[in-house]
């Protein structure tokens, strides 16, 4: 098996010199640039190291930011430890250097430029002359890697714009979307977030079309994870009925059947995955793996001995006694404890992750939050029995759901999507697309504890450094001060 590994490309734009910001960048040697994509195969290995590239990056701050910025995660006081503790105490320094407001931005673009240096190639090395088996697997690659600036793009959205319905027609101030490695000297404004959108959007269905044909093991972007993710796009800006149909489009192939209760832990916990991608269970229609382990990565910050990120109590008690998703939580002496990220050895250790980019259960509660906002509330229902009928082990038939108005159903497609996709980078962009303040309740220990909506302070600033380069790039109101 092959694993995701750095390149040239990989690290040769990982951060711009001094004095520049991360959206302006040194463009790679022409020398190098010619050794590197002299062929498929180079921008093969090139596109391996934009895969680890975004492995990374999701798999650091970006994917502990959203569970902790909400209600269900504790950040445990540790001495010497500041890890992810401003982010959530919602506290904001522009000019922190180490922690996740610098970070996130600056790993978020290394990975676009690598991105974008991979799909640049691909356009060069098409003006040569190829043969039929090489054009097909650049266009596979393309396909592969407009999958990624996509997630990558809506990664970074989410942490330094507003959510998409934050204004009526989006317009208020998305991200720079870069679709080419900047040169030096040239500048880029922040889009608007209908803009950001759009460029996700489009750099989605055209892999769709791309990847229709190409069968890929599940730690590749796929056609059908494509759709996947325009599901959870459209949902993000309201747009219910596109939202309902990408989801079908994929639910309806049969091929991601949602793995039996029996299978649940071992979706998260088999080792085995890492590196026979084979026995990555039906479900996942897409994960990141990574081979090492670095203290910095949601294992470590979630699922290790020293742990910093416990569930709390409220969100514990969310799950009946028979409910599977609940053995997927540990009571230890220093809290509860997820074992999404936990090995499954009989002392159990940590493993490297396999980020669920995104699964069968997420689409069928996608659709079933789709549904209920077109009023078709039978059909909601259906798909909530489906998911909530896997984490009791009985036949979505045995599933009883009663409500006494639409807003009780709709709570309770909110507390099972809730429930399903915890600590999976989900949890604070569902709060704010729902228009929701965040209450961490009594027993809160964050010096933050009520967070109404709407608020400045639910973005991120943009970083210091990359407002003294760019004079194009427009603040955050409040958190950049």
């Amino acid at each position: 098996m092959k694993f995701f590994k750095y390149t040239l490309l990989s690290t040769a734009l990982l951060f711009g010199s001094c004095g520049k910001g991360f959206l302006e960048v040194e463009p790679i040697g022409q020398l190098g640039r010619e050794q590197l994509f002299a062929d498929p195969n180079g921008v093969r290995d090139a596109l391996y190291g934009s895969y680890n590239l975004t492995a990374k990056f999701i798999q650091s701050e970006y994917g502990i930011y959203s569970d902790i910025r909400g209600e269900d995660v504790v950040r445990m006081v540790t001495p010497g430890s500041n890890y992810m503790l401003n982010e959530y105490n919602y506290s904001y320094n522009q000019e922190d250097q180490v922690g996740a407001t610098f970070n996130i931005w600056a790993d978020g673009y290394a990975t676009l430029n690598n991105i974008n240096n991979v799909l640049e190639g691909i356009e060069e090395l098409r003006a040569s002359s190829l043969n039929l088996l090489e054009k097909e697997q650049l266009n596979k690659y393309e396909g592969e890697a407009r999958v990624l600036r996509a997630l990558v793009f809506f990664a970074l959205s989410n942490v330094y714009a507003q959510h998409y319905t934050y204004t009526a027609d989006g317009s208020h101030l998305g991200i720079p979307i870069p679709t080419k490695t900047p040169a030096p000297g040239v500048k880029m404004p922040r889009a608007t977030m209908k803009e950001t959108y759009a460029q996700i959007i489009s750099d989605l269905k055209s892999s769709i079309t791309i990847l229709s044909s190409v069968a890929n093991e599940k730690i590749y972007a796929s056609s059908d994870a494509a759709k996947a993710l325009l599901s959870r796009i459209y949902l993000y800006m309201g747009d219910y009925a596109n939202a309902e149909n990408y989801a079908t489009e994929v639910l309806s192939t049969g091929k991601y059947s949602l793995v039996p209760a029996s299978e649940y832990q071992e979706m998260y916990r088999s080792s085995t995955q890492i590196v026979d991608f084979k026995t990555i269970k039906g479900e996942v229609l897409w994960q990141l793996n990574l081979t090492n382990l670095s203290t910095p990565y949601m294992a470590s910050f979630y699922s290790s001995t020293n742990f910093l990120g416990t569930t709390n109590s409220a969100y514990f008690s969310l799950f009946e006694n028979n409910d599977v998703r609940k053995s997927l939580i540990a009571t230890t002496n220093s809290g509860n404890m997820t074992l999404k990220y936990y090995g499954s050895g009989s002392a159990g250790t940590v493993m490297p992750i396999t980020f669920k980019v995104v699964r069968s259960a997420e689409l069928y509660l996608n659709r079933a939050e789709a549904y209920y906002q077109q009023q078709k509330y039978d059909l909601a229902v259906q798909d909530l029995k489906v998911v909530r009928a896997r984490a009791y082990n009985v036949s979505p038939e045995a599933i009883t759901v009663t409500y006494t108005s639409p807003q009780d159903l709709f709570k309770q497609i909110k507390d099972e999507r809730r429930k399903e996709l915890g600590f999976e980078a989900h949890r604070i962009y569902d709060i704010l697309r729902y228009k929701e303040s965040v209450n961490r309740g009594e027993n809160c220990n964050a010096t933050a504890c009520l967070i109404t909506y709407p608020n400045d302070i639910f973005v991120m600033p943009i970083p210091k450094n990359e407002l003294d380069a760019n004079e194009l790039i427009k603040p955050n109101p409040t958190v950049n001060n």
